[in-house]
């Protein structure tokens, strides 16, 4: 009947026609039967616990903010050197550190397990770690790719094409603790933080109160915006789909966290072997 929620059983794998379901469906399944097809379970995400999540996470930001602060009042006063790691670290951890603490802090109230919150438990572990390791890895040249379509294009209109926020400090950043940090922060800090947020509470969010397609465009193209850089736009938000897919095939939220490691570190390395500016004096 029309406006009646009927529940179905979804397919083996997910398909883009899922997304395109009326909002008259819903997709209801339990965690053995998400496990067994191939699809994402039910998560334990409530929308006033969510707000108040997001609450957090802004609490903390105005907090690192604050400690930013004075570590420039400090550095203006020329008592701490400019190249300071803690000053380098302070100042791009703030998103990321208030995610990582805000989720931590909301789980122990809440009383939610991580093995149930993200699927950290997920039989088939060995498995989801070497997908991800897989889809991180090749989609480099899908992803250069992109970004070189983009660059063309926005060079046609006669766009200003800047380089990416984060290489700018990697190459900026000098040889020894500095770089090591900022690369730490790049490959294993990043990514958990960034996958916990929008996979794994955003995306699970939306899409169980009824909304699947905005769950999975809305995702992508937030996680796309908060890079701010024009030319790795429509690639990070094609990153996005495929980790959302991930994370729908794997039910656990390992496989997204490896592969988008694996991509930044690749990114790394290829920035080190690629560009003599990012090379150590000798």
């Amino acid at each position: 009947m029309p406006g009646q929620k009927i529940k179905i059983v979804a397919p083996l794998l997910l398909t883009p026609e899922f997304y395109f379901l009326p909002r008259s469906f819903s997709i209801v399944t339990s965690s053995r039967n998400a496990i067994r097809l191939g699809m994402l379970s039910e998560r334990p995400w409530k929308l006033d616990a969510i707000v108040r999540l997001l609450l957090g996470i802004a609490i903390c930001i105005c907090f690192v903010q604050f400690a930013a602060a004075l570590i420039q009042h400090f550095h203006d006063q020329g008592k701490l050197p400019q190249a300071s790691p803690l000053f380098t670290l302070i100042a791009n951890l703030g998103l990321h550190a208030s995610i990582l603490v805000a989720i931590t802090v909301f789980l122990r109230l809440e009383h939610i397990r991580w093995r149930d919150a993200f699927g950290f438990a997920t039989p088939g572990l060995g498995f989801a770690i070497l997908l991800g390791l897989v889809v991180g890895i090749a989609f480099i040249p899908l992803g250069m790719s992109l970004q070189w379509l983009s660059l063309k294009a926005m060079g046609l209109f006669s766009l200003p094409t800047p380089e990416q926020q984060a290489v700018q400090i990697l190459k900026s950043a000098g040889p020894g603790l500095d770089r090591i940090s900022l690369i730490i922060f790049t490959v294993f800090i990043a990514p958990p933080a960034e996958e916990m947020f929008f996979r794994g509470i955003l995306y699970p969010t939306i899409k169980q109160y009824g909304y699947p397609r905005l769950a999975l465009w809305g995702t992508a193209l937030l996680f796309a915006l908060i890079h701010f850089n024009p030319p790795i736009f429509v690639p990070l938000t094609v990153l996005a789909l495929a980790l959302t897919f991930l994370y729908e095939k794997t039910n656990n939220l390992l496989a997204c966290i490896v592969a988008h490691a694996a991509f930044n570190a690749a990114n790394v390395v290829l920035l080190y072997v690629n560009d003599p500016g990012f090379h150590p004096p000798h």
